[in-house]
């Protein structure tokens, strides 16, 4: 507690003493005539001050009194100070006077001048309307030296009216332990105090202990009434908590308090504030009785909603149906409309709003701009770009505040219409609103998105003890005009000033980490916005999590996602880091954490999750992802149709892929591109080039993934001349240079014919610029399929001067002389034992990926199945074949011998795992050998079953003795 209170230790402590306000009520100005008409004839012989101080002291409080319940404050002031004699009831009533209509600190002044005076002491009422005036002007060091003068004089005091006064000042002040301690004195709090507390509570923040205490209240047996029902139906508004706030619904009805027009209108803001529009509208059409206020909260509660046009229907109805509006509604009612970006209904309110007179209202007037000017299309400018500065000068004659400026400067940046921001700049140095930081930073933002930062610069360096809107419109100018260094110093300043940084400051700063490519200042201010407590705010956590994102940190990104709740993370920036990450289980993953909390996703976020799931192993999460966005409405955009082509093209689905690409409504030059390109990854080349023609003849754009497709078809059907006819036409028909992957698909054609002359004139004739690794790693494979030995080491030796640690180089040549027979060369080409040692094959089962490597041990249930398949491959005539073996660490570990590679391996559990006739669909991480690739073939023929293996150099579909690659890969 504070100690005693005397009149010394109050007088420091308050400010002047303002001058008492002048009321020019009159309500009751003929009984105060008739009172002194009766009982206050005014002498002759003497001035009228002794008049009245002799008439008896009865008389002078009432006379007082009367005056008091006037409200002529002043007058009953005169009166006060001109009588001699004052006794409780004359302070008290003055006191009481001051408490009602005001000033209220003359209340405290008047307190003080009572301690002083003397000669009376203050009773309980005195104390409660004393503490009452501190509560309302939030006084707290006040409060606890009344509190203290209390104490001092003894328990006497003490009553409901002091108990309940001193629990509403410590709450209303925000001392909640202190009120808690004053409340557990009391022996049997009576509704006032349980009120006051509850108010406390929910009116600071916290909802959660007045919800405890409404609790408390139930079970203690306190008889509620409507304004304990409000406050706690505000508690559960504020925590959103819609399911015991339908509870206390249930218990007011119970109570009977179902009709209440007070309550009813709570409750409505409550399930607005929950998301609940049904719930609100079933409580409006419920009520008995309706005001504007019920109807207002119902515009308003579909605003909060993002129900624009039902908000609109309901103002149609009122105004057409019901009553006018006030301000209250017009301004909802625009916010709805500038949300919907619709300038003729805008039109039509602003029509109403003049009707009915309220154009000279500052808030209708300060919506209406801001409408409009959210509104105005500043891409495409029309006769309306212009409305927001023709009705402020339609205005001009009237006082504008800061508000509507600011709309105004707001509007100047949104049109980069420097020339009317610098005069509405030289209205407000003649109006002298260069002290206020809503303007000043709105001017500062008009500057800097008309790309004047100097300008900025100099508005900011003029302002006197700018605050945190200012500094942090300054910074995100910087920013938006690539000043990222310049932002950031600003900032250190800022910080040296003791000004502490909002979420607007903290987003700009961090973005400008993310264009600087600085991780660690990225970090240091993570650290300052943990310690400033904006660690949960939804733009600060989002723009770190766009920061690890984009400098490849995605683990702390998505560690980030615990902070927020799922429906406020910005799942785009998490799915295009896991992507970047090439962390495509974590994306599974965030699918179906969007799915659980119906989380938005855009067509960027879907194609990211969709080209993850491009592989044979992921077919049953890729077709999950289909479903969902198919359900969100998402499947018809063409992007993401080529996004689904390719997905199925990844798993081996190509029936899947060309039903994809013809639901398509509308297919872009992408499209074509990714179908042509299915069908040859496929082994599907000649189908490939009639799509080719059949895109050429409806004239769509041909793009350079398209020539490549076409190029690789031709490379595969050994159709040279068209190839030839194809790389020509790329740069002289459609003005497309050909790049080093096209090349490499000419080098591919033309060796796979056996043209090797052709090849190195070819080559010769190349640009040095693109004759990199692709160019000769792609003559190794014709090399290898023709057994040239001496084009195949001239390749090498070229890949060996580009990069002498390429190890698939050297792997690519020992296939080579494998191919040919030459053990002893192959031996002699060292391959480095990392590329060996990752093997591993990956087979999908039941949405559970399984992986095979090769040193591992099988399970005598697989190992039993690869004997029964080996024993069933010998009865119809396999014989190992020693030149298909290729180098890998399974032939070292197994002799070469025997159904041991891991490919094989995960084909085997394929079978025993999954429903006999379903497709066996396996990756693998090196390249298949022939061995295992004459062994699938074979087993084609008697599994009943569908074989897809995908390795690095293509996709293997063995069905009925035979592979889609034809032998060749």
């Amino acid at each position: 507690m504070k100690p005693l209170l005397t009149c010394a230790s109050f007088t420091p402590s308050f400010p002047p003493s303002t001058p008492p306000l002048h009321h020019n009520n009159s309500i009751k100005t003929n009984h105060i005539l008739t009172f002194k008409t009766k009982y206050l004839k005014p002498s002759t012989n003497a001035p009228k001050f002794h008049t009245v101080a002799q008439q008896s002291l009865l008389c002078f409080n009432l006379y007082l009194q009367l005056h008091v319940d006037a409200g002529n404050m002043q007058e009953a002031r005169d009166l006060f100070d001109r009588t001699p004699q004052r006794t409780l009831i004359s302070w008290t009533i003055l006191l009481s006077g001051y408490a009602k209509h005001g000033p209220v600190y003359e209340t405290l002044m008047l307190f003080v001048n009572m301690l002083c005076y003397g000669l009376v002491c203050p009773d309980a009422f005195v104390y409660a309307v004393a503490l009452r005036a501190c509560a309302e002007v939030k006084d707290l060091s006040f409060g606890c030296g009344i509190h203290a003068h209390i104490l001092k004089r003894g328990g006497g005091v003490f009553d409901g009216f002091v108990d309940n006064a001193l629990l509403n000042m410590y709450a209303r002040c925000g001392s909640l332990d202190d009120a808690v301690v004053v409340f557990e004195r009391i022996g049997s709090p009576d509704l006032v105090g349980w009120s006051s507390m509850l108010s406390g509570y929910v009116k600071n923040g916290s909802e959660e202990g007045g919800l405890r205490i409404f609790l408390n209240m139930i079970c203690c047996g306190v008889e509620l009434d409507a304004f304990v029902f409000s406050l706690a139906i505000k508690g559960c508004a504020n925590l959103e908590h819609l399911e015991f706030g339908k509870q206390i619904h249930c218990h007011m009805i119970k109570m009977g308090f179902g009709h209440c027009l007070f309550l009813g209108n709570s409750l409505m803001d409550f399930y607005a504030k929950c998301g609940n529009s049904e719930g609100m509208r079933q409580v409006f059409n419920g009520m008995c009785e309706k005001d504007l206020v019920s109807w207002n909260i119902l515009i308003m509660g579909y605003v909060h909603n993002s129900l624009y046009l039902e908000a609109l229907r309901v103002f149609r109805v009122l105004t057409e149906e019901v009553s006018d509006c006030d301000d209250f509604t017009i301004t909802s009612s625009l916010k709805a409309i500038t949300n919907l970006g619709n300038l003729d209904l805008g039109r039509e309110v602003h029509g109403y709003i003049i009707r009915v007179g309220l154009e000279s209202n500052h808030y209708v007037v300060g919506s209406l701009l801001d409408m409009y000017i959210e509104s105005v299309n500043r891409e495409t400018l029309n006769h309306r770009a212009r409305v927001p500065l023709k009705l402020y000068n339609y205005f001009e004659g009237r006082k504008f505040d800061e508000y509507c400026i600011a709309s105004m400067l707001k509007w100047c940046s949104l049109q980069s219409d420097l020339e009317t921001g610098e005069m509405f700049h030289s209205l407000i140095l003649k109006l002298d609103l260069n002290s206020d930081s809503y303007v000043m930073s709105s001017l500062i933002d008009m500057y800097s998105k008309c790309g004047i930062s100097e300008a900025a610069l100099r508005v900011f360096l003029k302002v006197r003890d700018p605050e945190i809107a200012t500094w942090s419109a300054l910074i995100s100018g910087f920013c938006l005009n690539g000043w990222y260094a310049a932002a950031l110093e600003l900032f250190r300043k800022m910080q040296f000033d003791f000004i502490e940084a909002n979420e607007f400051t903290f987003t700009s700063v961090l973005l400008a980490c993310l264009a600087l490519e600085d991780l660690q200042k990225g970090r240091e201010l993570h650290c300052k916005i943990l310690r400033s407590g904006f660690g949960s705010n939804v733009s600060v956590v989002n723009t770190l999590i766009n920061l690890y994102s984009e400098l490849w940190h995605h683990k702390p990104a998505l560690n980030l996602c615990s902070l927020v709740s799922d429906s406020e993370i910005s799942w785009k920036l998490l799915s295009k880091a896991c992507m970047k990450a090439k962390d495509y289980e974590m994306v599974h993953e965030l699918l179906g954490r969007i799915q659980q909390c119906y989380g938005f996703i855009d067509q960027y976020s879907a194609c990211d999750i969709l080209n993850s799931c491009a592989s044979p192993v992921l077919l049953n999460v890729g077709t999950q992802a289909q479903a969902y966005m198919t359900k969100r409405g998402l499947i018809s955009h063409p992007t993401i149709g080529n996004c689904l082509i390719d997905m199925y093209s990844g798993c081996g689905q190509i029936a899947d892929a060309d039903l994809a690409f013809n639901s398509m409504p509308e297919k872009n030059s992408l499209s074509w591109a990714s179908i042509i390109s299915a069908r040859v990854n496929h082994g599907h080349p000649f189908e490939a080039l009639y799509m080719f023609k059949d895109m050429q003849r409806k004239n769509n754009l041909m793009v350079p993934s398209t020539f490549k497709s076409a190029l690789k078809a031709c490379a595969l059907t050994g159709m040279t001349d068209e190839a030839y006819r194809l790389f020509m036409s790329m740069d002289e028909v459609y003005g497309i240079e050909p790049s080093e992957e096209h090349c490499s698909c000419m080098v591919e054609a033309l060796g796979r014919a056996g043209m090797f002359e052709d090849v190195q004139e070819f080559i010769n004739g190349m640009p040095p610029v693109k004759l990199g690794a692709l160019i000769w790693k792609s003559l190794l494979l014709p090399c290898r399929i023709h057994g040239n030995m001496k084009m195949a080491k001239y390749a090498l030796d070229k890949l060996v001067e580009l990069d002498s640690s390429d190890c698939s180089a050297h792997l690519m040549l020992k296939q080579v002389f494998l191919m040919l027979g030459k053990w002893d060369d192959a031996s002699r080409v060292g391959v480095q034992n990392e590329i060996t040692r990752t093997n591993s094959s990956w087979i999908e089962i039941r949405n559970k990926v399984y992986e095979f490597v090769s040193n591992q041990n099988t399970t005598n249930e697989v190992s039993d199945k690869l004997a029964e398949i080996k024993e069933k491959m010998e009865e119809i005539g396999y014989i190992f074949n020693r030149s298909e073996v290729l180098p890998m660490i399974e032939e070292e570990e197994y002799g070469g011998v025997g159904l041991h590679h891991t490919e094989m391996k995960a084909v085997a559990f394929g079978l025993i795992a999954s429903p006999h006739g379903m497709p066996i669909r396996v990756v693998k991480s090196a390249r298949m050998c022939g061995y295992c690739h004459y062994a699938c073939k074979l087993m084609s023929t008697f599994i009943d079953r569908e074989i897809v293996i995908k390795d690095p150099c293509n996709f293997h579909h063995f069905r009925d003795g035979k592979c889609s690659c034809r032998d060749v890969w």
